[in-house]
């Protein structure tokens, strides 16, 4: 039964969502930020990706019943009230959290929580639109990390790459029953194609060395990923390859050995999705 909480919430998930944090929490080393704040930031950012991915089941239950049986609510593994109960607990306790590091954390942890709360409830179903809540949601993740030192337009530049590779990732993820229309596979590798683009800008304008190897460390990867045939494996490869994008923001701000700690989340995320979905 412990298996199917863990498959419900998207055990290796937490991985990517712990990254995007990193970049701004990073970032405020230079404010001389406290240190005591990252704990609460990564339970409120891995609480609310919990909740994200439990409310993405108990709202898709009667599509799941259909298209996918053999997940935990479908299957009767863990009940439909069980999962909404501990969803409920999930968000209110990411928002306590956000509330422990400040005002501006919460601020940002409550709009989290009505995006993810209004894509599963509505939004989820209105083609590009729900596709780009989802984004939405990625980038708000990321200014979580952020806003121990305040909201700032600033961070949008490295709040805008995560957008982009999620929406991307996003469109496949939202066909993957429709892999036939080769038409989405196309757009998600122009979408690669831009958001690698972007990346190398960056690293331009914030030169370090590490950051160039991790640029194409990632880079390469994501062009791998496009030769995945199984359409599922490609969503997985892509969706871990958000820590190494991480990564690579925050080579910007602080030592090497940081980024490149950061950037081996990917393996703990890697072997946990060979034993549990991440679709």
């Amino acid at each position: 039964m412990f298996k199917e909480y863990l498959q419900l919430v998207r055990l290796p998930g937490i991985f990517t969502a712990f990254s995007n944090v990193l970049i701004g929490y990073f970032f405020s080393f230079s404010f001389d930020s406290e240190i005591i704040f990252l704990p609460f930031l990564l339970t409120t950012s891995g609480l609310l990706f919990c909740s994200g991915m439990i409310f993405n089941d108990y709202f898709d239950y009667n599509i799941d019943k259909k298209q996918r049986s053999f997940r935990p609510l479908p299957s009767g593994k863990i009940s439909k009230q069980n999962a909404l109960l501990l969803g409920s607990i999930f968000i209110i306790s990411a928002n306590i959290f956000a509330f422990l590091v400040g005002f501006d954390t919460l601020i940002v942890s409550l709009i989290l929580s009505f995006s993810i709360l209004f894509y599963n409830l509505k939004l989820k179903s209105i083609l590009f639109i729900g596709i780009f809540n989802l984004s939405i949601i990625r980038m708000l993740n990321v200014l979580l990390g952020f806003s121990i030192i305040g909201i700032s337009f600033e961070f949008f530049q490295y709040l805008l790459p995560i957008g982009i590779f999620v929406f991307g990732i996003s469109i496949l993820a939202k066909y993957e029953i429709k892999s036939n229309l080769i038409i989405y596979r196309k757009l998600n590798k122009i979408i690669i194609a831009i958001t690698i683009a972007y990346v190398s800008i960056l690293v331009i304008n914030n030169f370090q060395f590490e950051s160039l190897l991790l640029l194409g460390l990632f880079s390469f990867l994501s062009v791998y990923s496009l030769f995945f045939k199984k359409i599922q494996h490609q969503i997985t490869f892509q969706l871990l390859l958000i820590i190494l994008l991480d990564s690579i923001l925050i080579s910007f701000f602080i030592s090497a050995y940081f980024s490149f700690f950061v950037s081996l989340l990917i393996i703990p995320a890697y072997i946990i999705s060979k034993k549990l979905y991440l679709t």
